[in-house]
């Protein structure tokens, strides 16, 4: 699966830009949220800049995980496609993003009594949602639970997934981190990187969830 999908994003590289033009739009617009005296920075400015994180995160991760789905149908993704899955399930996407939020933040305050055994648990278990949410058209709390019975039903494929983009991201946020420090493009060349193991993983996921779900990766 780990090979199709790498597969898959040489032939459509265009995954990889809703997040970066996203990344790029949300920057612009925090910082001209940011008020001129940090003294300044009320409630309003704080609400706005957390509006504006959550419809980036919500179109960025509509579109990627839409047009991974159509790469795996048809081999090639159009921003079309990602726009259409954007329509379609950014409802989906929001409450599911609202539940994983909320199970996250579960997560973390038990990491410290389970030497960190709870954040594992909630990547095993909620893997899927995004790919529940958009392949799958999902409502949001039916695609977190329909994540969760995927990954009980079949945890050795699961839990190849969780370790394998755990691996993957570990190596290119270590990546991310080196070009972060280049004069000028430093910044913009780690947001690239960044966004294409989101792409990668997306693929893998989706491509992983559909096989599970039984629909299939005939590409």
């Amino acid at each position: 699966m780990f090979g199709r999908a790498l597969a898959l994003l040489r032939t459509n590289l265009s995954i990889v830009v809703p997040g970066c033009a996203v990344a790029l739009v949300l920057a612009l617009v925090q910082t001209a949220l940011e008020p001129a005296d940090p003294l300044d920075d009320d409630l309003l400015h704080r609400s706005l800049r957390a509006i504006a994180q959550v419809l980036a995160t919500i179109v960025s991760i509509a579109y990627t995980t839409g047009m991974a789905d159509v790469a795996w149908q048809r081999g090639r993704a159009t921003f079309a496609d990602g726009a259409r899955a954007f329509r379609r399930d950014g409802g989906h996407v929001f409450v599911a993003m609202l539940v994983l939020f909320a199970l996250g933040f579960l997560a973390a305050v038990l990491a410290a009594f389970s030497f960190g055994l709870s954040l594992l648990v909630y990547a095993f278990f909620c893997i899927y949602t995004m790919a529940s949410a958009v392949a799958g058209e999902r409502p949001g709390l039916r695609a977190v639970a329909e994540s969760a019975e995927i990954a009980f039903g079949r945890p050795l494929p699961t839990l190849g997934v969780v370790l394998g983009i755990g691996a993957v991201a570990f190596a290119m946020g270590f990546l991310a981190t080196l070009l972060a420090n280049t004069p000028f493009v430093g910044p913009l060349l780690a947001d690239v990187v960044v966004q294409i193991v989101v792409a990668y993983a997306a693929l893998v996921i989706v491509g992983e969830y559909r096989l599970l779900r039984g629909i299939g990766v005939p590409v």
